[in-house]
């Protein structure tokens, strides 16, 4: 059972605390309305609330997460669901030497000295294990040395039994490696005492503090401990209290916190694995049915999203939330921005409440000395389009608590703004316990509250911001007046369908026309309503006025209803006279309650691009110039003429201006494909060109952003350049034969000397999976070769079955010499070849499945680049000089030599015949693939 919390004297103890004037500075708390809200009510610091921190664990021993402002242990529970704790153990004898008993394992070389009182157990069965060293030779966080003694193979003995006064198994440690236990205490599942200890270190701090639980069933024990310092960096925030054991705080350091480590440090980004995530949702479901107070979980993890809202991690929260509506979900947006659609996995689910990243001012000025005169949306924070998302955006950057073993304490992203968000959660509902203990408010209205009640920040639109940036007072004024209005019995949510051409169904949540050029303005466009019936009523009537929030939005529909499962629509045009030029519409709809409280019911957000076109009238090309303040952005979304081939990107700036800007570029369904690191003026180069290939139809979005770090505003000249030199009836060039027929598709006269190199070669095979988890593909490098990149592909509908997907490279030794992960459906891997034997490596796939293991392919395409590139003459009309005519075909000869080539049957040789302008500079390369 709790103890009670609301005790005169931690009263007292807290209002001290919060009587100061809270001006820090390394977690915002001011423009959010923290600051005023623990001043004002110091008793609501989120006490008597339960934080599930669902991350890569959390090191409670860090200052500021041992203890509540009410002094009592911060930590309630720690469990690992990721299988990177899990040591198992087997059954020990016991041997008495010179009055001295031992328990071992001969086969196993284990041995510890343990006391006589020790070995009382109800069975007299003991077992042992170790802790190996080597344990952690893969792991991100780099410390393969738990006790700081200069080695790496160290083992530290543990025993476990259970004793006859107890229910309870045991274990006992060897933690400073003695080879004895009698200076060790007994240690139970964390959640029954709380117990948490330490590998003892020879010199400087520990790297973990651990807990543990004991799985009798399976044999083993599982440590939890954070490899990756993401969770508990993400704790510090939500409910830090006196980080740094000074007067330095998270949003709700009242709350309690507990730990649900989902994510493995031997994975690229501490990666879920199978069914880690699933399975730390069902045990939070659990405790909350178990434990008398609010529980917040809080997860910054998450994937691209293929198809929105249908990934099955997303089906299985709804199911969750609609069976439990007291679980009260915050996650991160992704950092996948600046560009449009690219709200990632789960967070596309209606029953999650999902934040996107702010940096404030303050933070900006003494984190990063960015003088920026305003809270800014960070460039990386994953913005909507299909569906109504995030839902507001939070601080997403801090300094916060961290284990000892990590450099660094200063992150961003919209992992940091998730918490931020969870512990304002936790603010709420620690006020609506002591003022409505009657009342459990339901996670959904809890959402509605906070996102109504958020400041919009007036340079952003809907998509990038949601309700705007989270405001605790008004949340809490908002929210309290739902209450009194009864409006958790009147309570709906909404399910919207509206046309998204892009998408594989056509529909999507919300009104999502990528490209718009086609539009008259007499077109009309339906939204489709259905209850979800929150309450469980049969019976159902409201009606509802509908109101455009956006002067080109015009409702054809005014007013509409819903009766019982009867579905609503609403119609709407585009005043086509207000979308006058190239970018950016994104307004929102609102359906008020047709009554005297005007409750707003649902939102329609409709999200229109008008793109940049490229024709011959233009030359197929964009030249034009801004000025942004510092983080500010502009949107240029670019549509690809036909059977263009490269595009190129220039971008620059005036001599005597001042620049401090870069561009990031997305493709038609949003996913990042390229940028350029930041073009300052004060390192004197002025202008940053790249060609991008490989291109596919749609519209690409391109985003020029201000560098937050900017002392003034910058000015900048774009010039995008589209090019169509194919090759025609495809890009396969026949052994025998070597010749190409290329044309220029486009209306300009182009000049290049030609010049061509044999690379490497391919191979495609697909790998499969069907029982099971994780699956490896051997491959070796030969002499000549110089590097192994790995093109990974699988469908939308196999990725939706995954909450992430980890891909790692192992050497013989076992020893991890790549890493990556699946952002999206494609993802690459690649290793060079550093060792001069023919060493064996590992290319292997770890997907999480959601639950259990199911069928999932992956198409892998394998490309062997060689130490030398073999090249070769190419020529026309007996010249390496081409002029390329537009429309006029022109016969390459490629006089490739293949006597000494020694490719296997199996692969297919890959080359590329380049481009070369009067300045000397490879302006294109077109790749050729031989059929050997």
């Amino acid at each position: 059972m709790m103890k009670k919390l609301f005790l005169f004297g931690c009263l007292f103890f807290a209002s001290i605390i919060f009587a100061q004037e809270f001006d820090q500075s390394f977690i915002a708390l001011k423009s959010t309305g923290v600051k005023e809200f623990l001043q004002k009510f110091p008793e609501y610091d989120g006490r008597g609330t339960l934080i599930l921190v669902m991350d890569s664990g959390v090191d409670f021993g860090i200052d500021g997460l041992t203890t509540t402002t009410t002094g009592e242990k911060k930590v309630l529970d720690v469990q690992d669901f990721s299988g990177e704790g899990d040591f198992y153990y087997l059954e020990a004898e016991i041997d008495e030497e010179r009055d001295t008993l031992f328990i071992y394992n001969e086969k196993e070389k284990l041995k510890v000295k343990v006391h006589q009182n020790n070995l009382l157990s109800n069975n007299e069965e003991f077992f042992i294990g170790a802790i190996d060293e080597q344990h952690w030779k893969n792991s991100s966080s780099g410390t393969t040395d738990l006790d700081n003694n200069g080695k790496t193979d160290d083992k530290f003995v543990f025993i476990v039994f259970k004793p006859t006064d107890s229910e309870n198994w045991v274990v006992y440690l060897d933690s400073n490696n003695d080879g004895m236990l009698d200076d060790e205490k007994p240690i139970m599942n964390y959640k029954i005492n709380q117990d948490d200890f330490i590998i003892k270190t020879v010199v400087d701090e520990p790297q973990y503090t651990m807990g543990l639980n004991i799985f009798p069933e399976d044999k083993k024990v599982v440590f939890h401990y954070d490899g990756v310092s993401h969770g508990t960096h993400c704790a510090g925030i939500a409910l830090g209290n006196k980080i740094g054991n000074d007067e330095f705080y998270g949003v709700a350091p009242g709350a309690f916190l507990g730990s649900l480590k989902i994510g493995s440090s031997i994975y690229s980004g501490g990666a879920t694995t199978a069914g880690s995530m699933k399975d730390a949702y069902d045990y939070a479901d659990k405790l909350s049915r178990e434990l008398d107070m609010p529980i917040i979980i809080n997860m910054s993890y998450g994937i691209g999203s293929e198809i929105h809202g249908l990934a099955e991690m997303e089906k299985y929260l709804d199911k969750l939330v609609s069976a439990n509506p007291n679980l009260y979900i915050s996650v991160s947006a992704g950092n996948e921005g600046p560009g449009i659609s690219t709200v990632g996995l789960p967070s596309s689910s209606n029953s999650v409440f999902v934040s996107g990243a702010v940096l404030a001012k303050e933070v900006g000025h003494d984190l990063y000395s960015a003088p920026i005169d305003r809270d800014v949306i960070l460039h990386f924070s994953s913005r909507g389009g299909e569906v109504n998302k995030p839902d507001l955006v939070s601080p997403g950057a801090a300094t916060s608590t961290v284990p000892y073993w990590t450099r660094g304490d200063r992150f961003w992203g919209t992992s940091m703004a998730a918490p931020y968000t969870a512990g304002v959660m936790s603010l709420l509902l620690s006020a609506m316990k002591v003022e409505h203990p009657d009342i459990k408010v339901p996670s959904l209205v809890l959402y509605k509250a906070m996102r109504e009640s958020a400041v919009p920040l007036q340079e952003y639109d809907p998509i990038d911001q949601g309700g705007g940036l989270i405001n605790v007072m008004n949340a809490y004024e908002l929210l309290k007046k739902y209450i009194k209005d009864g409006e958790i019995n009147k309570f709906e949510t909404y399910t919207i369908s509206s046309d998204a051409p892009t998408t594989p169904s056509g529909k999507a949540d919300q009104l999502y026309i990528r490209n718009g050029s086609y539009l008259t303005g007499v077109e009309k466009f339906t939204y489709s309503i259905a209850r979800n019936n929150f309450n469980k009523t049969d019976k159902f009537f409201r009606s509802y006025n509908i109101k455009s929030e956006a002067d080109w939005i015009i409702t054809i529909s005014n007013k509409t209803y819903i009766r019982n499962d009867q579905k609503a629509q609403v119609t709407v045009q585009f005043d086509k006279s207000k979308l006058n030029k190239p970018g950016l519409y994104s307004g929102k709809v609102v359906a008020y309650r047709s009554d005297n409280s005007k409750f707003p019911e649902f939102e329609m957000i409709a999200t229109v691009v008008l793109p940049h076109k490229f024709t011959p009238e233009n030359k197929y090309r964009l030249k034009t110039s801004g000025k942004l303040a510092p983080a500010e952005i502009n949107r240029y979304f670019l549509e690809v003429p036909p059977a263009a081939s490269s595009m190129k990107v220039t971008l620059s700036y005036d001599e005597g201006k001042y620049c401090n800007t870069w561009y990031s570029l997305h493709d038609p369904e949003g996913r990042g494909v390229g940028g350029i690191r930041a073009l300052e003026s004060e390192k004197g180069v002025n202008s940053s060109e790249r060609f991008y290939y490989d291109l596919i139809p749609g519209v690409y979005e391109l985003v020029v952003v201000g560098q937050f770090t900017a002392v003034d505003s910058v000015d900048y000249n774009l010039d995008i350049e589209f090019q169509s030199i194919q090759i025609v009836e495809g890009n396969k060039v026949e052994k025998l034969q070597s010749n190409v027929t290329v044309v220029n598709n486009y209306s300009d006269v182009l000049r290049y000397k030609l010049s061509g190199a044999i690379t490497g070669y391919e191979k495609e095979y697909t790998v499969e999976f069907k029982d099971e988890e994780i699956v490896g593909h051997k491959f070796s490098f030969k002499e000549d070769e110089d590097e192994k990149i790995f093109e990974l592909s699988v469908s939308p509908e196999h990725f939706n079955k995954v909450t992430d997907f980890a891909v790692v490279i192992y050497n013989s030794e076992g020893k991890i010499v790549s890493n990556t992960g699946f952002g999206y459906k494609d993802a690459s891997i690649s290793l060079s070849n550093s060792s001069k034997e023919n060493t064996e490596y590992t290319l292997t796939f770890v997907p999480a499945f959601v639950d259990t293991v199911s069928e999932l392919n992956v198409f892998v395409k394998e490309i062997t680049n060689l130490k030398e590139e073999k090249s070769f003459k190419v020529t026309n009309k007996s010249s390496s000089n081409i002029v390329l005519y537009p429309s006029t075909p022109e016969q390459f000869i490629l006089d490739i030599d293949f006597s000494e080539s020694n490719f296997d049957e199996n692969v297919s040789p890959i080359g590329k015949i380049k481009f070369e302008n009067s300045n000397g500079k490879v302006e294109y390369e077109l790749p050729i693939y031989i059929n050997f």
